[in-house]
């Protein structure tokens, strides 16, 4: 018993710096981040191939309110893609864009998420959710 005792008052300390860590993350951190990932279809690297051309080349020049399928037979996964808004964001080019997530057949759960991408200079593309039109600012 004293040496289950000795160990919990080790672990106290690092579970306070956990709880302390987690309660400095935005919400919507971890709600994009959090459970909904626990339910979330994996996605093969063909499947983001096809996602990743829609966001960065097909949706170039459309409107606000875009919607636009995908499918990959090979994995069965489908959905869509949706541009929500699309902004400049500190010399970078925005886009928020839902993307509908049905994992096939073999799973009923389909999954919804929404995310801002933004483009940068070198062409490079990285998820950036705090990113804010420089026109509200």
């Amino acid at each position: 018993m004293r040496l289950i005792t000795q160990a919990l008052s080790r672990c106290v300390p690092f579970v306070m710096i956990a709880a302390t860590a987690l309660s400095l993350v935005p919400a919507a951190t971890l709600a994009q981040y959090g459970t909904a990932f626990r339910n979330a279809p994996h996605l093969t690297s063909k499947d983001i191939e096809i996602i990743r051309k829609i966001v960065r080349v097909d949706l170039e020049g459309q409107p606000n309110g875009t919607t636009l399928p995908w499918k990959n037979p090979e994995s069965q996964r489908y959905g869509t893609v949706t541009l929500l808004d699309r902004f400049p964001s500190q010399g970078r080019d925005c886009r928020k864009v839902r993307y509908v997530i049905n994992p096939g057949p073999t799973a009923d759960i389909r999954t919804t998420y929404v995310l801002t991408s933004c483009r940068y200079a070198d062409g490079t593309w990285k998820v950036d959710n705090a990113a804010k039109s420089d026109k509200s600012q």
